[in-house]
Protein backbone atom coordinates (compact mmCIF):
# COMPACT_ATOMS: atom_id res chain seq x y z
CA UNK A 1 0.00 0.00 0.00
CA UNK A 2 2.87 2.10 -0.05
CA UNK A 3 1.95 5.39 -1.92
CA UNK A 4 -1.70 5.38 -1.02
CA UNK A 5 -3.28 7.52 1.09
CA UNK A 6 -5.55 6.24 4.00
CA UNK A 7 -9.48 7.18 3.81
CA UNK A 8 -10.61 10.27 6.18
CA UNK A 9 -13.78 8.22 7.40
CA UNK A 10 -13.97 4.28 6.96
CA UNK A 11 -17.45 3.11 6.43
CA UNK A 12 -19.26 -0.25 8.18
CA UNK A 13 -22.26 -0.80 6.47
CA UNK A 14 -24.48 -3.07 3.87
CA UNK A 15 -22.38 -1.68 0.50
CA UNK A 16 -18.86 -1.67 2.07
CA UNK A 17 -19.60 -5.83 2.63
CA UNK A 18 -20.99 -6.96 -0.76
CA UNK A 19 -18.21 -8.16 -3.33
CA UNK A 20 -16.72 -6.08 -5.69
CA UNK A 21 -18.51 -8.34 -8.45
CA UNK A 22 -22.01 -7.39 -6.49
CA UNK A 23 -21.14 -3.73 -6.74
CA UNK A 24 -20.94 -3.94 -10.30
CA UNK A 25 -24.32 -5.71 -10.75
CA UNK A 26 -26.04 -3.24 -8.50
CA UNK A 27 -24.40 -0.23 -11.04
CA UNK A 28 -25.62 -1.95 -13.78
CA UNK A 29 -29.17 -2.23 -12.56
CA UNK A 30 -29.39 1.54 -11.37
CA UNK A 31 -28.43 2.39 -15.54
CA UNK A 32 -30.74 0.21 -16.79
CA UNK A 33 -33.56 1.78 -14.54
CA UNK A 34 -31.94 5.37 -15.85
CA UNK A 35 -32.60 3.84 -19.58
CA UNK A 36 -29.14 3.04 -20.47
CA UNK A 37 -27.97 0.46 -23.05
CA UNK A 38 -25.44 -1.72 -20.34
CA UNK A 39 -23.25 -3.44 -21.18
CA UNK A 40 -21.41 -5.52 -18.42
CA UNK A 41 -17.85 -6.31 -19.42
CA UNK A 42 -15.98 -6.59 -15.89
CA UNK A 43 -14.93 -9.91 -14.63
CA UNK A 44 -17.91 -9.82 -12.66
CA UNK A 45 -20.16 -10.75 -15.05
CA UNK A 46 -17.42 -12.82 -16.99
CA UNK A 47 -15.31 -14.29 -14.69
CA UNK A 48 -12.57 -13.33 -16.82
CA UNK A 49 -9.33 -12.78 -15.20
CA UNK A 50 -9.17 -9.08 -15.93
CA UNK A 51 -11.41 -6.73 -17.78
CA UNK A 52 -9.16 -4.11 -19.43
CA UNK A 53 -10.23 -1.31 -17.01
CA UNK A 54 -13.93 -1.30 -18.34
CA UNK A 55 -16.54 -3.03 -16.08
CA UNK A 56 -19.75 -1.06 -18.29
CA UNK A 57 -20.56 -0.07 -21.09
CA UNK A 58 -23.72 3.00 -21.15
CA UNK A 59 -25.50 3.41 -24.49
CA UNK A 60 -28.25 5.80 -24.88
CA UNK A 61 -29.21 8.14 -27.70
CA UNK A 62 -25.75 9.36 -28.65
CA UNK A 63 -24.01 8.76 -25.84
CA UNK A 64 -21.66 6.17 -25.15
CA UNK A 65 -20.04 6.36 -21.50
CA UNK A 66 -17.29 3.66 -19.99
CA UNK A 67 -17.89 2.88 -16.84
CA UNK A 68 -15.10 1.67 -14.24
CA UNK A 69 -16.23 0.81 -10.57
CA UNK A 70 -13.79 0.60 -7.49
CA UNK A 71 -15.00 -0.88 -4.04
CA UNK A 72 -12.15 0.83 -2.02
CA UNK A 73 -12.97 1.41 1.61
CA UNK A 74 -9.27 1.59 3.21
CA UNK A 75 -7.35 3.88 0.69
CA UNK A 76 -8.50 6.61 -1.13
CA UNK A 77 -8.39 6.13 -4.96
CA UNK A 78 -5.86 8.40 -6.71
CA UNK A 79 -5.53 10.23 -9.73
CA UNK A 80 -3.80 7.57 -12.15
CA UNK A 81 -7.17 5.92 -12.11
CA UNK A 82 -8.54 9.10 -13.88
CA UNK A 83 -5.52 9.56 -16.45
CA UNK A 84 -5.75 5.62 -17.11
CA UNK A 85 -9.68 5.80 -17.88
CA UNK A 86 -9.54 8.70 -19.66
CA UNK A 87 -7.27 7.06 -21.72
CA UNK A 88 -9.55 4.23 -22.35
CA UNK A 89 -12.22 6.09 -23.28
CA UNK A 90 -10.36 7.99 -26.30
CA UNK A 91 -9.27 4.23 -27.27
CA UNK A 92 -13.00 2.95 -27.26
CA UNK A 93 -14.51 6.41 -28.97
CA UNK A 94 -16.39 6.85 -25.66
CA UNK A 95 -18.03 10.29 -25.32
CA UNK A 96 -17.89 10.44 -21.52
CA UNK A 97 -16.34 8.04 -18.87
CA UNK A 98 -17.42 7.93 -15.15
CA UNK A 99 -15.33 6.30 -12.38
CA UNK A 100 -17.31 5.17 -9.19
CA UNK A 101 -15.75 4.32 -6.10
CA UNK A 102 -17.67 3.49 -2.82
CA UNK A 103 -15.10 4.93 -0.26
CA UNK A 104 -12.72 8.06 -1.31
CA UNK A 105 -10.62 9.64 -4.10
CA UNK A 106 -8.10 11.65 -3.47
CA UNK A 107 -7.21 15.87 -3.61
CA UNK A 108 -5.32 14.85 -6.66
CA UNK A 109 -7.37 12.48 -8.00
CA UNK A 110 -10.66 15.21 -7.96
CA UNK A 111 -8.42 18.01 -9.63
CA UNK A 112 -7.43 15.84 -11.81
CA UNK A 113 -11.06 15.00 -13.34
CA UNK A 114 -11.83 18.31 -13.20
CA UNK A 115 -9.03 19.66 -15.29
CA UNK A 116 -9.46 17.06 -17.67
CA UNK A 117 -13.15 17.12 -18.25
CA UNK A 118 -15.21 13.77 -19.91
CA UNK A 119 -14.77 11.97 -16.60
CA UNK A 120 -17.42 12.02 -13.73
CA UNK A 121 -16.37 11.30 -10.15
CA UNK A 122 -18.69 9.29 -7.84
CA UNK A 123 -17.40 8.75 -4.69
CA UNK A 124 -19.14 6.67 -1.30
CA UNK A 125 -21.40 9.62 -0.65
CA UNK A 126 -23.09 9.78 -3.87
CA UNK A 127 -22.78 6.42 -4.34
CA UNK A 128 -24.88 5.44 -1.78
CA UNK A 129 -27.39 7.72 -3.08
CA UNK A 130 -27.76 6.33 -6.16
CA UNK A 131 -28.22 3.13 -5.01
CA UNK A 132 -30.47 3.80 -1.80
CA UNK A 133 -31.12 0.74 0.67
CA UNK A 134 -28.91 -2.21 -0.04
CA UNK A 135 -29.70 -5.77 1.36
CA UNK A 136 -27.43 -6.67 3.61
CA UNK A 137 -25.72 -10.04 2.20
CA UNK A 138 -26.41 -13.25 4.05
CA UNK A 139 -22.29 -14.32 3.60
CA UNK A 140 -21.43 -10.63 5.53
CA UNK A 141 -24.63 -11.43 8.03
CA UNK A 142 -23.27 -15.15 9.10
CA UNK A 143 -20.02 -14.09 9.92
CA UNK A 144 -21.26 -11.09 11.62
CA UNK A 145 -23.28 -13.31 13.39
CA UNK A 146 -21.45 -16.09 13.93
CA UNK A 147 -24.37 -18.28 14.11
CA UNK A 148 -24.34 -20.85 11.11
CA UNK A 149 -22.55 -22.97 9.26
CA UNK A 150 -20.17 -22.02 6.68
CA UNK A 151 -19.08 -18.98 8.08
CA UNK A 152 -15.29 -19.64 7.87
CA UNK A 153 -15.45 -20.50 4.17
CA UNK A 154 -17.70 -17.24 3.40
CA UNK A 155 -14.82 -15.36 5.37
CA UNK A 156 -12.43 -16.96 3.14
CA UNK A 157 -14.00 -15.91 0.01
CA UNK A 158 -15.03 -12.57 1.06
CA UNK A 159 -11.32 -11.82 2.40
CA UNK A 160 -10.24 -13.45 -0.81
CA UNK A 161 -12.36 -11.37 -2.94
CA UNK A 162 -11.10 -7.98 -1.48
CA UNK A 163 -7.52 -9.07 -1.70
CA UNK A 164 -7.72 -9.89 -5.55
CA UNK A 165 -9.71 -6.37 -5.61
CA UNK A 166 -6.52 -4.73 -4.44
CA UNK A 167 -4.27 -6.83 -6.28
CA UNK A 168 -5.94 -5.65 -9.46
CA UNK A 169 -5.87 -2.91 -8.39
CA UNK A 170 -2.49 -2.25 -7.34
CA UNK A 171 -1.28 -3.83 -10.67
CA UNK A 172 -3.57 -1.53 -12.69
CA UNK A 173 -2.65 1.90 -10.44
CA UNK A 174 -0.03 0.81 -7.91
CA UNK A 175 3.41 2.68 -7.02
CA UNK A 176 5.12 0.16 -4.70
CA UNK A 177 8.67 -1.31 -4.80
CA UNK A 178 6.85 -4.57 -6.64
CA UNK A 179 5.74 -3.04 -9.79
CA UNK A 180 8.71 -1.00 -9.82
CA UNK A 181 10.70 -4.19 -9.24
CA UNK A 182 8.60 -6.01 -12.18
CA UNK A 183 9.37 -3.40 -14.27
CA UNK A 184 13.27 -2.86 -13.75
CA UNK A 185 13.27 -6.57 -14.39
CA UNK A 186 11.83 -6.36 -17.87
CA UNK A 187 13.71 -3.72 -18.81
CA UNK A 188 16.51 -5.58 -18.01
CA UNK A 189 15.24 -8.12 -19.89
CA UNK A 190 14.62 -6.23 -22.67
CA UNK A 191 18.39 -4.63 -22.61
CA UNK A 192 19.82 -8.05 -22.27
CA UNK A 193 17.97 -10.07 -25.24
CA UNK A 194 19.42 -7.01 -27.37
CA UNK A 195 22.79 -7.24 -25.98
CA UNK A 196 22.63 -10.65 -26.95
CA UNK A 197 21.20 -10.59 -30.67
CA UNK A 198 24.01 -7.70 -31.11
CA UNK A 199 26.89 -9.71 -30.28
CA UNK A 200 25.45 -12.54 -32.35
CA UNK A 201 25.37 -10.72 -35.31
CA UNK A 202 29.13 -8.86 -34.65
CA UNK A 203 30.02 -12.68 -34.93
CA UNK A 204 28.00 -13.24 -37.99
CA UNK A 205 29.63 -10.36 -39.44
CA UNK A 206 33.35 -11.46 -38.39
CA UNK A 207 32.99 -15.05 -39.92
CA UNK A 208 31.01 -13.64 -42.85
CA UNK A 209 34.34 -11.14 -43.45
CA UNK A 210 36.92 -13.62 -42.62
CA UNK A 211 35.23 -15.85 -45.36
CA UNK A 212 34.78 -13.10 -48.09
CA UNK A 213 38.63 -11.85 -47.41
CA UNK A 214 39.81 -15.98 -48.17
CA UNK A 215 38.15 -15.89 -50.92
CA UNK A 216 39.57 -13.29 -52.37
CA UNK A 217 42.73 -13.73 -51.18
CA UNK A 218 42.62 -17.41 -52.85
CA UNK A 219 41.37 -15.89 -56.01
CA UNK A 220 43.97 -12.69 -56.73
CA UNK A 221 47.25 -15.20 -55.99
CA UNK A 222 48.34 -16.37 -59.34
CA UNK A 223 48.88 -20.12 -59.53
CA UNK A 224 52.37 -21.38 -59.21
CA UNK A 225 53.50 -23.32 -61.56
CA UNK A 226 54.49 -26.86 -61.07
CA UNK A 227 58.12 -27.74 -59.78
CA UNK A 228 59.32 -30.71 -62.60
CA UNK A 229 62.38 -32.33 -61.19
CA UNK A 230 65.80 -32.36 -63.95
CA UNK A 231 66.62 -35.59 -65.17
CA UNK A 232 69.66 -37.19 -63.33
CA UNK A 233 72.67 -36.54 -65.06
CA UNK A 234 74.23 -40.19 -66.81
CA UNK A 235 77.00 -41.43 -64.38
CA UNK A 236 80.39 -40.67 -65.88
CA UNK A 237 82.18 -43.80 -66.78
CA UNK A 238 85.70 -43.56 -64.84
CA UNK A 239 88.58 -43.95 -67.10
CA UNK A 240 92.62 -43.88 -66.26
CA UNK A 241 92.70 -40.18 -67.97
CA UNK A 242 89.49 -39.08 -65.79
CA UNK A 243 90.88 -40.21 -62.61
CA UNK A 244 93.45 -38.62 -60.77
CA UNK A 245 93.16 -40.22 -57.82
CA UNK A 246 96.66 -42.63 -57.16
CA UNK A 247 95.79 -46.10 -56.02
CA UNK A 248 96.90 -46.54 -52.57
CA UNK A 249 98.31 -50.55 -53.59
CA UNK A 250 100.53 -50.49 -55.68
CA UNK A 251 104.74 -50.63 -55.62
CA UNK A 252 107.23 -48.03 -56.41
CA UNK A 253 110.90 -48.08 -56.72
CA UNK A 254 112.56 -46.38 -54.07
CA UNK A 255 115.10 -44.37 -55.92
CA UNK A 256 118.22 -44.07 -53.81
CA UNK A 257 118.10 -47.95 -52.81
CA UNK A 258 116.60 -49.25 -55.75
CA UNK A 259 114.40 -51.84 -53.89
CA UNK A 260 110.77 -52.03 -54.55
CA UNK A 261 108.25 -50.65 -51.68
CA UNK A 262 104.84 -52.12 -51.16
CA UNK A 263 102.25 -49.48 -50.09
CA UNK A 264 99.90 -52.50 -49.04
CA UNK A 265 102.00 -53.79 -46.52
CA UNK A 266 100.75 -51.48 -44.18
CA UNK A 267 97.29 -53.26 -44.31
CA UNK A 268 97.17 -56.11 -41.21
CA UNK A 269 96.75 -58.84 -43.44
CA UNK A 270 95.16 -61.87 -42.08
CA UNK A 271 97.65 -65.24 -41.13
CA UNK A 272 97.61 -67.33 -43.76
CA UNK A 273 96.63 -71.03 -43.08
CA UNK A 274 98.81 -74.08 -44.08
CA UNK A 275 97.26 -75.00 -46.84
CA UNK A 276 97.91 -71.58 -48.18
CA UNK A 277 101.47 -71.75 -47.10
CA UNK A 278 101.73 -74.98 -49.14
CA UNK A 279 100.35 -73.64 -52.20
CA UNK A 280 102.41 -70.25 -52.33
CA UNK A 281 105.45 -72.89 -51.63
CA UNK A 282 104.79 -74.56 -54.31
CA UNK A 283 103.78 -71.83 -56.86
CA UNK A 284 107.58 -70.19 -55.83
CA UNK A 285 109.28 -73.52 -56.77
CA UNK A 286 107.73 -73.00 -59.92
CA UNK A 287 108.27 -69.76 -60.53
CA UNK A 288 112.12 -70.23 -59.95
CA UNK A 289 112.26 -73.48 -62.76
CA UNK A 290 110.33 -71.21 -65.20
CA UNK A 291 112.84 -68.52 -64.23
CA UNK A 292 116.12 -71.43 -64.55
CA UNK A 293 115.04 -73.04 -67.63
CA UNK A 294 114.06 -69.14 -69.65
CA UNK A 295 117.59 -67.23 -68.14
CA UNK A 296 119.95 -70.12 -67.03
CA UNK A 297 122.53 -67.09 -66.56
CA UNK A 298 121.00 -66.12 -63.35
Amino acid sequence: MNGLKPVSHRRSDALTRVGWDQLEVLLAAYYRSEGYEVEHVGTGATDAKTDGGIDLKLRRDEQFIVVQCKHWNAMKVPHNAVHELLGLMVNHGATGAILANSGEFTKAAIEAATKLGHVQLIDGNELRMMLGPIREPAPAFDVRMGGVDGVGSAMARRVGERLLSAAEDRIRYGSGGRGRRTATRSIAAVIAVKLLGAALFLALMLVLYLFVWRTLQSALTPARPPVVAAPAAPPVAKTAATSTAPNPCHEVIDAPSGTYIDHCATTVASRPSAAQVREQQRRAEEAMKVIAESTPEL
